[in-house]
């Protein structure tokens, strides 16, 4: 069921395509078997994969153990010594074929322009919905880096997300309008059999329970058991245990003459 895409992927020139499926069901792989099928037919040339920070190691992992890529990590940490391996007057950006870049890192207006004049021709970005975000949020500094980089229609581009509808319409428009501007146009509500058959080929969305509906065999996903244990914690760790609690407590205790938001925050 994960070929899914890439055959999806196949009809498209070029590649335009929102990968919603459920979490567990395996976007990262999915995207992964594009990545590689575009990079072996010379359709694409370099690859970049914006991703949150916190996604970056796993990104890099999945792509070296599964597709046999060398992903280079972008990131305000590995910054610097990336820079020092590559050749005087040649960015960062332009130089490794195959990179998994943190998007809070080229989103500011400090390394946008530049990855933006180096971006490759296949862009990946994985947890698109935050690149969307709420109805009074247009420029926030995600979207206007992808919308860029969207405005290429010949770049290859892959959304991945498990919540592309956060309930928020226009954040929603956004989204589909990344695959398309047109799209974002639409009346979702009231379209055609032609607007939804046109919109059904750059859009896939799977939960578990219908691939498990949908497709032969078992044990597709692993079981999830759950077994509850007591145990009984040690001094030190009894008294990490309280000290945590107390904190904890005081700072929402000390919130409370604040604000709403602030003292959800707090």
């Amino acid at each position: 069921y994960q070929l899914v895409p890439l055959l999806m992927a196949l009809r498209l020139s070029p590649v335009r395509l929102l990968i919603a499926d459920d979490v567990g069901v395996g976007k990262t792989i999915e995207a992964g078997l594009i990545i590689r099928e575009l990079l072996e037919a010379k359709e694409a040339r370099r690859v970049a994969v914006l991703v949150p920070p916190h996604l970056l190691e796993q990104w890099t992992l999945e792509l070296s153990e599964k597709f046999a890529l060398e992903a280079t990590p972008i990131s305000p940490a590995t910054l610097g010594s990336l820079e020092r391996r590559v050749p005087p007057g040649r960015s960062v950006y332009a130089h490794f074929p195959v990179q998994v870049v943190s998007i809070d890192l080229v989103k500011g207006p400090r390394h946008r322009t530049l990855f933006l004049q180096e971006a490759p021709d296949l862009v990946v970005v994985d947890e698109a919905h935050g690149a969307v975000g709420g109805p009074r949020q247009e420029g926030q500094q995600r979207y206007e880096l992808v919308r860029a980089l969207a405005e290429d229609r010949e770049r290859h581009l892959l959304l991945l997300t498990a919540t592309p509808h956060s309930g928020i319409p226009e954040a929603f428009a956004r989204l589909l309008g990344l695959l398309d501007p047109e799209f974002a146009r639409w009346d979702l509500a009231g379209l055609g059999e032609e607007e939804r058959a046109r919109l059904a080929l750059h859009f896939v969305q799977r939960t578990r329970k219908d691939v498990l509906a949908t497709w032969e065999g078992t044990s597709l996903f692993p079981e999830r058991r759950v077994l509850h244990r007591t145990y009984h914690l040690s001094d030190p760790y009894r008294a990490l245990y309280e000290a945590t609690y107390r904190y904890a407590t005081g700072l929402v205790r000390s919130g409370e003459a604040l604000e709403a938001p602030r003292r959800r925050m707090r």
